[in-house]
C-alpha cells in the first residue's frame, strides 16, 4: 500500500470513528478557506453554546511526529480559527508526537494535538470508571492476598491473556473451570490492573468488566452495555455506536464475567442465540475475554457448538456453521497445596484483624492458627479459592476446624457465622433471631434462583410473602415495613442503593437449602407443578448441594426418600432432563433400589437412567438398548401407562440413532413382539383368510403401538428391512401418558430401519430364548404382505351419555406407592 492509500485510509478511519461518536456532517477532504481539511465536523455540545465547527488535520506516519508538521498545522489552521471560519482544530497523528511539537500545535487558542488514541479516550471519556475499577480493587485489599491463578497446563493465567492481547486477530477467549477456582476475581484483578495501565498510558486497551450475573435479564447487547456504562457508572458521553466504533479500533479488551449465569433456564438454541448476542462485539481489532463455570455445557456436543462453532448432524457429521470462527479456550485450575497456604498465611491474619474481642486479636494465636490451617490436613478444602476463604472466616472462631469437614458443613458453617455477624450488628432486632433470618435468606436467594437464575434485585421487587413467611413463628411488634426492612437489611448480600446481589456460591447453597425445607416444593404454593419449577431451575451446583443436604443425617435421608413416593404421582409435561438429575444423584447417593418396573412414568425413566448410566436419551451406556428389551419384556403384563413410558424413553433414545448398537437395537425391537401372541394371530390369518385380526389398543399396547409404526419391505439389496416411524412412536406414547420431558436434540432421526433377519436373532438371544419352531412359525407376518394385512391396531372409544346421579361418584382408591428402597441402614 502506497504512502497515499494509508493516509487516506487513516483519515477515513478518523472521519468514521467521528460520525459514531456524535458528530455530524463529517465530510473528507472540505475546502476551509485557503486550507483543504482532511475531515471538517460539526459538534452540538450543548444547546446554549451552539454548533461547533471543527477541522481534523491527519497524519498517518509510521515514526513520530516532529516540530515542523506540527508548526505546519497550526500556520494553517490558526487563521481560521482566527476568522472565525471554525471553532476548533485538532492535529490527529496514528503514531507518537514529540513533545516540542505538540507545544507548537497547540500554541494557540483552539488548537489541539493528539494521537489517534487519545482522540479515541477523549470521545468516549472513562476515566472516572477506570479509576473507580482501580479504587475498588484496592478497598478490597486483593493485592494483598491473590495469588495468581494457572491454566490446567500449569501456565500462568495473566501471562496467556496478555501473549493472547498481543496476537494479530485473536479469536474470543474463554477461561473455563468449576465453581470458585478464582475466575472472577481473577476478572476483577485483571480489570483493575489494566485500567491502572491505562489511566497512565491513553493507547493501552481499556478493560470494560460485564458481571452478567448482575444483569442477567438483560439480553441485548446494546442494553447490556448501557446497563454497565451509562446506569452503573454513568460515563460521560456514553452511546453504543461510539463504543462500537472504538471496540473496532481495538480500544477495549471486553471481560464478560459469569457467562454461565445467564445460561440458566435457556434452551441449548436459546443460550447460542444469546451468546451470539455477546459475541457481536467480535469484529475488527476487538478482544473479548470470557468467564465461567464449564458446567455450563450440558455435553460435549453442545460444548464444540459453543466454542467451536461446531454443528452436529444427526448422522453424526461434525460441521462447521457458516460465517462462524472457533474461540479459544483455557481451563483454570485450583490452588496448589503450596498455593493455598501462601493465600491462607497472607489472608488469615487481615481476616482475623476485624475482630474486635477474642482469641483472634491475639498474635501468637493468629500465628499458631495459620498453622494448623496449613498443616496439611485441611488441604482437600483449600483446593478451591472459594473454600479456602470460607475456611479462614470459621477459623477465626476457636472451636471450630475440623479436618473432616464436608464441603456442605463448609457451607452451612460459614453462612451460620455471617448470619451471626448480621445479627451481632448494632440497631439489629432480637426478637428475629437467627433461625428466621436464615430461612429468610434461602426463600429470597430460591425466588431470584427461580427467576433464571437471578442475583441480583430492586429492594422493592422482593415480595411481602417472603418476609411473612420467614417470620411466620414468632411474635413481634414490627409493621410489615418495619419487618421487611428489618429482615432485607440482615441479609447476606451486597446491598447498593436500590439493589441487593448475592454472591453465586452461597445463592445456589442457600437456594438448594430452600428445596430441601420445603420438600422440593411440596409444602408451598406451587401444588402439583412441584416437579415441573424444581428440575427447570436446577444446575449441577445445586444438584450437588440438595444431595450433599440430603445425606447430612438420618432424619434428612428418610425425608429424601419421600421424595421418590411424591415422584410417583407427579404429573409435568416437559420436565428439564440436566433438573431430573437430581433424582438420579439422590437415588445413587441414598444407595437404593428400584423394582424391575416401577409403576409411575417418572420412576421408569429414572430406573432406565440408572441402569443406563447417563442423565438424558443421548448417552449410551453398554447396555442401552439391553435395559429397555429386559424393561419391555418385563412390562408385557404392566400398566398401559407404564408401558408408554418405557415406549416414550425407546423413542427418545432412538431420535438420536443407533450409534452402530445395531444388535442391542434389535433386541430392544424384539421385545415389542408377542411370540405367542402373533403366532396365534398368523395361524388364524392362515385359517380364515377373509377376516381381519384385530389388535387392540387396550388389550397389547405394545404391539398395536408397533403394528401403527413400522412397515415392512425389501430394500435396494433385496433385504427384507424393518423401518420404524419414531415419530408415530412417540406420538402413541405421549397419547397414553401426559409426562415426559425437554427436547435433547434440535434435529430428531425420523425413522430407524434394521433388518427383519436380525430380528430373528434377537429372539433367539433371548435369556429364555425364543425357541426355533417359534420364530418360523412367525416368519409369515414378515414375509408374506397378505398376511401382514390382515393386521389391524384398532382403538375402539366407547361414547355414551353420562347418567345423572343423585349420589357422588365413589372415590378412587389410592395407587400403591412405589419409591427406593434402601439397600441397608445407613
Amino acid at each position: 500500500m502506497s504512502t497515499t492509500e494509508q493516509g487516506n485510509g487513516f483519515r477515513d478511519t478518523v472521519a468514521q470513528v467521528l460520525r459514531a461518536a456524535g458528530f455530524t456532517n463529517a465530510e473528507t477532504e472540505v475546502q476551509l478557506g485557503h486550507k483543504n481539511a482532511d475531515v471538517a465536523a460539526v459538534w452540538l455540545r450543548d444547546e446554549m453554546a451552539g454548533e461547533q465547527r471543527y477541522a481534523f488535520e491527519t497524519k498517518a506516519y509510521s515514526g513520530s511526529l516532529k516540530l515542523g508538521e506540527c508548526s505546519q498545522f497550526a500556520y494553517d489552521y490558526g487563521p481560521l480559527i482566527m476568522n472565525g471560519t471554525i471553532d476548533q482544530a485538532w492535529l490527529i497523528s496514528r503514531g507518537p508526537i514529540t513533545p516540542e511539537g505538540r507545544k507548537a500545535a497547540q500554541s494557540q487558542r483552539g488548537l489541539q494535538a493528539m494521537t489517534f488514541a487519545e482522540l479515541q479516550r477523549r470521545l468516549l471519556r472513562l476515566d472516572p470508571y477506570l479509576n473507580e475499577l482501580a479504587a475498588a480493587h484496592a478497598r478490597s485489599r486483593l493485592p494483598e492476598y491473590y495469588v495468581r491463578p494457572e491454566t490446567a497446563d500449569g501456565e500462568d493465567l495473566e501471562a496467556c491473556v496478555t501473549s493472547w492481547l498481543e496476537e494479530a486477530d485473536a479469536p474470543p477467549l474463554f477461561v473455563l473451570g468449576p465453581y470458585g477456582k478464582g475466575k472472577s476475581t481473577f476478572a476483577n484483578h485483571l480489570a483493575a490492573t489494566m485500567a491502572t495501565r491505562a489511566l497512565e498510558d491513553p493507547t493501552a486497551r481499556v478493560p470494560i468488566l460485564v458481571r452478567l450475573g448482575e444483569i442477567a435479564d438483560e439480553q441485548s447487547l446494546e442494553g447490556l452495555l448501557g446497563k454497565v456504562l451509562a446506569s452503573q457508572h454513568r460515563v460521560p458521553g456514553y452511546h453504543f455506536d461510539t463504543f462500537s466504533a472504538l471496540n473496532r479500533n481495538g480500544r477495549f479488551l471486553v471481560i464478560y464475567d459469569g457467562f454461565d449465569e445467564m445460561k440458566h433456564g435457556l434452551t441449548p438454541s436459546k443460550f447460542q442465540t444469546v451468546l451470539g448476542e455477546l459475541m457481536k462485539l467480535d469484529e475488527g481489532d476487538a478482544r473479548i475475554l470470557v468467564l465461567g463455570r464449564d458446567t455450563a455445557f450440558h455435553d460435549d456436543v453442545e460444548f464444540r457448538a459453543v466454542i467451536e462453532g461446531i454443528q452436529v448432524t444427526p448422522a453424526g457429521r461434525p460441521i462447521q456453521k457458516p460465517g462462524r470462527r472457533a474461540y479459544r479456550h483455557v481451563e483454570i485450575r485450583g490452588f496448589t497445596p503450596d498455593e493455598a497456604r501462601s493465600y491462607v498465611e497472607r489472608y488469615f491474619p487481615i481476616r482475623a484483624a476485624e475482630e474486635k474481642e477474642g482469641p483472634a486479636t491475639s498474635p501468637q494465636w493468629v500465628e499458631q492458627r495459620v498453622s494448623e490451617l496449613i498443616s496439611g490436613r485441611f488441604d482437600r478444602l483449600l483446593e478451591r479459592p472459594v473454600h479456602a476463604q470460607m475456611l479462614c472466616e470459621i477459623a477465626v472462631h476457636p472451636d471450630q476446624l475440623r479436618p473432616d469437614m464436608s464441603v456442605y458443613e463448609l457451607f452451612d458453617s460459614f453462612v451460620h457465622y455471617l448470619l451471626l455477624r448480621e445479627l451481632d450488628k448494632r440497631g439489629r432486632d432480637k426478637d428475629f433471631p437467627i433461625d428466621i433470618r436464615r430461612r429468610f435468606n434461602a426463600s429470597l436467594a430460591w425466588w431470584l434462583w427461580e427467576r433464571g437464575g437471578a442475583s441480583t434485585t430492586t429492594l422493592g421487587d422482593i415480595p411481602q410473602s417472603l418476609c411473612d413467611e420467614a417470620a411466620r413463628d414468632i411474635s413481634h411488634s414490627l409493621q410489615k415495613e418495619e419487618m421487611r426492612r428489618e429482615l432485607i437489611q440482615g441479609c447476606l448480600i451486597e446491598k447498593g442503593q436500590q439493589t441487593i446481589y448475592f454472591h453465586r456460591s452461597i445463592q445456589e447453597f442457600l437456594a438448594a437449602e430452600h428445596l430441601i425445607e420445603t420438600d422440593l416444593l411440596q409444602r408451598g404454593s406451587y401444588g402439583a407443578g412441584w416437579l415441573q419449577t424444581v428440575t427447570t431451575a436446577l444446575t449441577p451446583e445445586v444438584i450437588e448441594f440438595v444431595v450433599a443436604g440430603a445425606n447430612i443425617s438420618r432424619e434428612r435421608r428418610e425425608r429424601a426418600l419421600k421424595w421418590f413416593d411424591a415422584l410417583s404421582d407427579a404429573r409435568a409435561a416437559r420436565v428439564s432432563l440436566a433438573g431430573f438429575d437430581l433424582f438420579i444423584q439422590l437415588a445413587k447417593s441414598l444407595d437404593g433400589a428400584l423394582p424391575a418396573v416401577p409403576d409411575a412414568p417418572f420412576l421408569v425413566w429414572l430406573a432406565f437412567f440408572l441402569r443406563n448410566g447417563g442423565r438424558d436419551f443421548a448417552h449410551r451406556g453398554r447396555n442401552t438398548f439391553a435395559a429397555l428389551a429386559d424393561m419391555l419384556i418385563d412390562a408385557r403384563n404392566a400398566d398401559r401407562e407404564v408401558q408408554a413410558a418405557i415406549l416414550y424413553a425407546l423413542a427418545r433414545t432412538l431420535f438420536h440413532g443407533r450409534r452402530g448398537q445395531d444388535n442391542t437395537l434389535a433386541l430392544a425391537i424384539s421385545a415389542l413382539i408377542p411370540v405367542q401372541q402373533l403366532k396365534a394371530l398368523v395361524g388364524d390369518a392362515a385359517a380364515k383368510k377373509s377376516e381381519r385380526q384385530i389388535v387392540r389398543y387396550n388389550e397389547d399396547y405394545l404391539f398395536w403401538s408397533l403394528l401403527r409404526s413400522w412397515r415392512i419391505d425389501r430394500n435396494e439389496s433385496d433385504v427384507l428391512t424393518l423401518t420404524i416411524d419414531l415419530m408415530r412412536m412417540h406420538s402413541d406414547a405421549m397419547g397414553v401418558m401426559p409426562d415426559g420431558f425437554d427436547s435433547d436434540i434440535e434435529e430428531p432421526e425420523q425413522t430407524i430401519s434394521l433388518p427383519v433377519q436380525a430380528l430373528y436373532v434377537a429372539l433367539a438371544s433371548r435369556q429364555p430364548p425364543v425357541h426355533e419352531r417359534d420364530i418360523d412359525a412367525i416368519r409369515p407376518f414378515f414375509n408374506d404382505p397378505k398376511v401382514r394385512n390382515a393386521f389391524a391396531p384398532v382403538e375402539i372409544v366407547h361414547r355414551q351419555t353420562a347418567p345423572v346421579l343423585d349420589t357422588p361418584a365413589a372415590e378412587r382408591a389410592p395407587r400403591p406407592k412405589l419409591g427406593i428402597r434402601t439397600r441397608g441402614p445407613r
